[in-house]
């Protein structure tokens, strides 16, 4: 048998999707029961630092709630802290766009598209 090699890390929002689901082939979107508290336990997991956890949950909102920027935002926080800034970037860039789409129907206060945003632009490396 060949040796193992890792998988190189996912480039695009696509392939990053794609391990997710190979991940937690048992999520299915918009059919999950406890994906509103796990915004919430996400959260408690990134401020305790406890990223694994934290990139745990945010996979599975972000998969039970693909429409949805929350969990989209929480890996983009988890990545940052870990150092992936590419993910982090692509994430949050998937977040400001699901979080500005809604706009329109009026759930979303447009404060939280600028924190986003913020968040987003303090991914850039500086000059």
């Amino acid at each position: 048998m060949p040796p193992h090699h890792a998988d190189p890390a996912p480039t695009t929002l696509a392939a990053h999707l794609d391990r997710m689901r190979q991940e937690f082939p048992h999520i299915r979107p918009f059919e999950e029961e406890d994906d509103l508290d796990w915004w919430n336990e996400g959260l408690d997991a990134l401020e305790a630092h406890r990223l694994p956890q934290a990139e745990r949950i945010f996979k599975k909102l972000t998969l039970a709630q693909p429409e949805h920027f929350d969990g989209y935002y929480g890996l983009a926080q988890v990545y940052q802290q870990q150092g992936q800034l590419a993910a982090a970037i692509i994430f949050a860039d998937e977040a400001i766009r699901l979080a500005v789409a809604m706009l329109p129907e009026g759930d979303l206060d447009p404060l939280m598209v600028d924190e986003l945003k913020t968040f987003r632009a303090k991914l850039e490396p500086t000059a």
